[in-house]
């Protein structure tokens, strides 16, 4: 009965002072008293004390989770919780979820020592000291918290969750906006945070920093991180840093999970080329930023929705990448990962399809990659090159269609390469292309292919029914 005639502000100190949780259920009135934002803040400040309140391991967040909210955080600091515990907690978790949370940010970093000001803090050797005489005795005491701590954790937390206003409260505190080389604006583009770019490079961040980092960085998020590239692009950074590797990682990623892109077209002009690798081709969401997005140096694909670049592709060519850098190294990777859609992007952009001794049509025809085989023969592949090593790698690896495409196409399978091409398929064991292979004029009586064929029972049933 006598909680309900005392006054509310006395329950919570009750409450407080109790150090009991369970006290909540003992009446409304003390149940009341208990979601008061500053009952709880007291209440933890009681019992961690303020040293340790707002230590991640051991205070609040780790003991009450669910008490753990900006009202009560917020009223902890303004009753004199130290926000330098645990390597300053309270502006790392403020920084990861921003939103409510900014206010805290605003708050902590505005935050300066009480009592008597420090006299090294007076004596700033900056300022070219040379006695008692010439301190200066205006300035403040000094911030409590270091918004370099952890070389700029803080600013590469809040750039990492794309969370700009945040990111603008640190710069204006101090922050480094090139930490760590440009990590700033590196996990930003990463993680698909085109506003957070922008304010950062508005704010003087440099889109070529370490060899143009940051646009490496936005590649590899694939199709999805497109604007965060043209805005890297438009401020600077170099397509060509590192011996092309934007475009080289696009490549390589080449088509991801994008369907087949259909029918091929009649022909290979580059608008044509350009409506085939774009049919269907679906622009997935960008990811959600990991919760350690500040840890992430690089995004990467997830297993359950490999990114597409074919669009990446195309744009970083307008842009100036050389479609044939290395050798053509960027059309061989499309090939041999049978990123179809990629081939067609790079051919259409005088792709060399023989370079490096026709390695995009043998690494294709390894694989059994149909479609961009009869892209790359269209485009002018010689099916001839290497001794006709494409049709050997189509054998080697069981490929019927590829090797009847070859044939088709005029490989020559009589010559020195049929015969490698019977022993291939005869090891693998795969009667059907050697009985294509022998039909297409390879020698049956060659003594390698004989001994190969003798090895293999599927291979040597299927010869003695012919």
């Amino acid at each position: 009965m006598l909680d309900r005639v005392l006054p509310l502000d006395v329950l919570g100190m009750i409450f407080v002072l109790a150090q009991w949780p369970s006290l909540a259920q003992v009446s409304r009135a003390f149940y009341a008293a208990s979601q008061s934002a500053g009952v709880r803040a007291r209440y933890c400040l009681a019992e961690f004390g303020r040293a340790r309140v707002l230590d991640g391991a051991l205070g609040l967040p780790a003991r009450r989770p669910r008490m753990t909210r900006p009202d009560v955080v917020l009223l902890l600091l303004r009753l004199g919780a130290d926000p330098r515990a645990d390597d300053q907690w309270v502006l790392r978790h403020a920084c990861d979820r921003a939103g409510a949370w900014t206010p805290i940010v605003r708050t902590v970093l505005h935050m300066r020592h009480q009592g008597p000001r420090r006299m090294l803090a007076d004596l700033d050797p900056a300022s070219g000291w040379r006695g008692i005489g010439s301190a200066d005795v205006t300035n403040p005491r000094p911030l409590l918290i270091d918004v370099h701590d952890g070389d700029d954790l803080a600013l590469r937390i809040a750039a990492g969750r794309g969370h700009t206003a945040v990111v603008n409260i640190l710069l204006d505190a101090g922050a480094d906006i090139e930490a760590l080389r440009g990590e700033p604006l590196a996990l930003a583009a990463a993680n698909a945070h085109a506003d957070t770019l922008r304010a950062l490079l508005g704010r003087g961040a440099d889109a070529g920093a370490e060899h143009s980092r940051a646009l490496r960085s936005a590649v590899l998020c694939g199709d999805a991180n497109t604007v965060s590239v043209t805005v890297l692009l438009d401020a600077g950074a170099s397509v060509h840093a590192v011996d092309d590797s934007c475009l080289l990682a696009a490549s390589y990623a080449g088509d991801g999970s994008a369907p087949p892109p259909g029918t091929l077209p009649p022909d290979i002009s580059r608008a044509a080329l350009l409506a085939y690798a774009t049919t269907d081709l679906p622009m997935p969401p960008p990811r959600p930023a990991p919760a350690a997005a500040f840890a992430r140096r690089y995004a990467r694909p997830t297993p359950l929705l490999p990114a597409t670049h074919v669009r990446l592709v195309r744009l970083l060519i307008e842009r100036g990448a050389d479609p044939n850098t290395c050798q053509g190294r960027p059309l061989a990777y499309a090939c041999a990962r049978g990123s179809v859609r990629t081939a067609a992007v790079l051919l259409a952009y005088n792709a060399d399809p023989c370079a490096r001794d026709n390695e995009p049509l043998r690494d294709a025809a390894e694989r059994g990659h149909v479609d961009i085989m009869r892209l790359l023969l269209r485009a002018g592949a010689d099916v001839h090159a290497g001794n006709d090593a494409s049709l050997v790698n189509a054998a080697r690896g069981g490929h019927a269609a590829a090797v009847s495409l070859l044939l088709a196409s005029g490989a020559d399978a009589s010559g020195p390469a049929g015969i490698r091409a019977l022993c291939a398929a005869a090891r693998g064991g795969w009667p059907e292309l050697v009985l294509a292979l022998i039909s297409a004029g390879a020698d049956s009586t060659h003594p390698d292919f004989v001994a190969c064929a003798q090895r293999s029972r599927p291979v040597r049933a299927a010869l003695l029914m012919q």
